[in-house]
């Protein structure tokens, strides 16, 4: 009897603390119940919804596109299509549309220097590279590590990552040289590809961080690898940059510019990211990543992405990209804050919220008063900023090619 009756409270206990998990995960699931939610078709395919949630209090809205249709995609935009600068959401958007497509709806995207406009993280726009580096420009990260980053493949797959610049580049008569970053200067030791994109001069050189400039033409590309043509000698000042020049620059004591070849020469430059995701169409940043494989992993955030308390745990607006498990519905979520009807919320709050959505896969974006979301050209959330809507960076746009006449 005394065996039957152990065995009979370890089978009790085992029940208790099962019902105590699932009443745990119920009451989490429970408490990303919106009190108030609508919900409606902007065009097939894409879906937008207004949550509230009183106990915030919290003002959410959600877009969710089917990447299926096949007359959809999402892309990156610069404000004012430069290299630096800043521009509103919806300034973006009014732009943006053309005789072929309209933008449907869109979000602010990556983090980026309030005095300048540039984004901290790599940029991929129509497949071009914009910015790449090896550790991201994150002054308020004391790690100095390489934040996550949202991507969409040439063939419309979804990607949130870690990605890094693999470059290289290979002169005529043989060899490779690394390649350090593309439109950033990481270090005085460094070894960069400095493109039109940048601007219509290279960067000012007047604290002697370049001490060798080559000028280049591009003459050629060929999916991955640009080819240029050297159009002058090493000189120790910048170059101008016309559409489709560039300039190859480099530190003190380098001596990988004899090796580039003289004047006339060609050379390849071969781009690419690892992780190795396939060809990448578009690439934002967002720091740090919230969700993955359907799980929470914002606990780890601080330790691994260098985030901070102050950013983590206080409540403020948010931003963020997700997509479902199959990648066939991506997610644009914002969450209003600094309000008396909408708090913001910590990062453990907005991945709960995240997930309660269908992301499996998830990232947060910049947020605070840049957090904007617009849809079919008007602004549907409320921003914290006094003077309203915020100039930012850049934007994640979804665009509707137009049906032909």
């Amino acid at each position: 009897m005394a065996l039957r009756a152990g065995r009979y409270r370890l089978i009790l206990q085992r029940l208790a603390c099962f019902s105590a998990v699932v009443l745990l995960s119920v009451t989490a699931l429970g408490a990303q119940q919106p009190d108030s939610s609508t919900s409606r078709e902007v065009v097939p395919g894409v879906t937008h919804r207004h949550l509230v949630f009183n106990r915030g209090p919290w003002s959410v809205n959600v877009l969710e596109v089917d990447l299926r249709h096949a007359e959809l995609t999402v892309v990156a935009a610069r404000a004012d299509d430069r290299f630096t600068g800043r521009e509103k959401v919806s300034d973006i958007v009014a732009r943006s549309s053309t005789d072929t497509t309209r933008v449907i709806a869109a979000v602010n995207a990556d983090f980026f220097n309030l005095a300048t406009g540039e984004n901290e993280n790599n940029q991929v726009l129509a497949g071009e590279i914009w910015k790449a580096q090896h550790i991201t420009a994150a002054p308020a990260d004391s790690h100095r590590t390489v934040h996550s980053q949202f991507g969409l493949t040439t063939r419309q797959q979804p990607v949130i990552d870690r990605f890094v610049l693999q470059g290289v580049v290979v002169p005529a008569r043989g060899g490779s040289l690394p390649l350090d970053a593309v439109n950033a200067w990481p270090d005085s030791n460094a070894f960069v590809l400095y493109t039109s994109r940048i601007g219509l001069m290279s960067p000012a050189d007047s604290a002697g961080r370049h001490q060798t400039v080559v000028p280049l033409a591009l003459v050629g590309r060929r999916g991955d690898t640009l080819v240029y043509r050297l159009i002058g000698k090493p000189r120790t000042y910048g170059a101008s940059l016309s559409a489709g020049a560039a300039i190859a620059a480099g530190g003190t004591g380098l001596a990988r510019f004899a090796a580039l070849g003289d004047s006339g020469a060609t050379i390849r430059v071969v781009l690419g990211f690892v992780p190795d995701r396939g060809p990448l169409r578009e690439v934002v940043g967002g720091w740090p990543r919230l969700v993955v494989h359907g799980r929470s992993v914002v606990d780890s955030a601080d330790a691994s992405e260098g985030t901070f308390p102050r950013f983590s745990v206080t409540r403020h607006p948010r931003t963020g990209v997700g997509f479902s498990r199959d990648s066939t519905t991506l997610y644009l979520i914002t969450v209003d804050g600094r309000q008396e009807s909408s708090s913001g919320m910590s990062l453990v709050e907005f991945a709960d919220l995240m997930l309660s959505v269908g992301v499996y896969e998830g990232l947060n974006l910049d947020g605070g008063g840049s957090t904007a979301m617009v849809v079919e050209g008007h602004l549907v959330n409320r921003p914290s900023d006094p003077d309203g809507e915020r100039t930012v960076g850049n934007a994640l746009l979804v665009v509707q090619r137009k049906p032909r006449p």
